[in-house]
Order: C-alpha cells, then sequence, then structure tokens
C-alpha cells in the first residue's frame, strides 16, 4: 500500500510517516509538504485532518482514498466534514498501528472505518440535525442566497434582494455546490425552504 500524508502538524506528520515505514504490508509513505509541488503516481490512502482537507487536492490524489485524523471533533463538525467532503474512513490520533492497518484494509474492501463510539453518537446527532449541519456548513449570507433559490429566483433577483452584485451571487452558487457537493439549484430548494421555515 501506498501512503500520502498531508496534516497540519508537520511533527505529528513526520512521526506517523516513520511508524507507517516500519509496516511490511506499506510500500512508501511520502509527508506533503505544502511549499514544494510534488506530482506522485496515485497512492491508495491519503491521511489528512481537519486543517488540510478543506484545501483542493491536487489532481494525482482525487482518487486516494481518505483517513481523516480526529484529534477530537465535537460530532457536528464530523458530521459537516463527512457531508461536504469524500471521507472513507476516521481514525483517533490515539489509535495503534494495528487499528489503523485493520482500517485500511477494510476501506480496500469498500467498508467505510469509523470508531463504533462515534457511530452511535453520529447517528443519534444526525437523526435530528442533518439539516442543520448542512445549514451549518454555510455561511450566514450562503444560506440567504439558498433560501432565495428555493423561491426561484435568479441570480440578478437575488442580487438585488440581498445589496450584492450578481458576480457576487454567483461566487456563493460556486461555494454552496462544492460545500454540498451539489451541482444543480434544484438540489437547494429542498434546503432553502427547511431554512425558511426554521426562521418563521
Amino acid at each position: 500500500m501506498r501512503v500520502v500524508i498531508s496534516l497540519g502538524s508537520s511533527l505529528l506528520g513526520k512521526a506517523l510517516q516513520e511508524q507507517l515505514q516500519q509496516q511490511p504490508e506499506i510500500s512508501e509513505v511520502v509527508v506533503l509538504n505544502p511549499d514544494r509541488d510534488l506530482e506522485l503516481s496515485e497512492p491508495d490512502f491519503l491521511i489528512t485532518d481537519v486543517y488540510t482537507i478543506k484545501q483542493s487536492k491536487p489532481a494525482w490524489l482525487t482518487g486516494s482514498k481518505t483517513v481523516l485524523l480526529d484529534y477530537g471533533l465535537s460530532e457536528d463538525s464530523i458530521a459537516c466534514l463527512i457531508i461536504t467532503n469524500k471521507i472513507n474512513g476516521i481514525m483517533t490520533v490515539d489509535a495503534d498501528m494495528r487499528l489503523l492497518l485493520k482500517a485500511f484494509h477494510a476501506i480496500n474492501n469498500g467498508q467505510i472505518w469509523i470508531d463504533n463510539c462515534k457511530i452511535k453518537a453520529l447517528v443519534n446527532f444526525a437523526d435530528n440535525t442533518k439539516d442543520s449541519i448542512i445549514a451549518g456548513c454555510l455561511s450566514n449570507k450562503e444560506r440567504e442566497v439558498v433560501m432565495n433559490i428555493s423561491q426561484g429566483l435568479t441570480n440578478k433577483e437575488i442580487a438585488s434582494q440581498l445589496y450584492i452584485s450578481e458576480q457576487t451571487v454567483k461566487t456563493h452558487i460556486n461555494s454552496i455546490f462544492k460545500k454540498l457537493n451539489m451541482t444543480r439549484r434544484t438540489q437547494l430548494v429542498p434546503l432553502g425552504i427547511k431554512l425558511k421555515e426554521a426562521l418563521i
């Protein structure tokens, strides 16, 4: 297995690299340096954290399976990251190497790896708050744009309603699509309706 590590902490990245290099089933481990623009053949796994996952991935990493290192994130933060990013597994930083390798094998077999305690908390949390989690990923202005889209307004009409330029509306919509992994305005309508109902 080939692994790329992209973490906010270079010290943690190097420590993890040293541990992984001692494992016989790991053939290569590379720690990404944000100052150097590397282009490698696609690895099997990308290990990342909340500080680096929102940065745009280099093209050669887009097909890699992503494992998020959890530094003690809240359930709503994890749920938001799962909804808005392609994450195949979540590991706590105190997990041992045997568990990380087990997670790699499970993910390779098409499973998603999340600690059992986190799964229970996420399921209970998500049952009641999925829409608020999604909305929580958006800025106040982006939520306003979504509500206006749900009313069938054009970009020009939204710009007029919110006292912003039409170009700013387009920028907000592109950001919303990226955050929510959507491509069409019609996909935003149910969320916009619920956001509007929550204000009443």
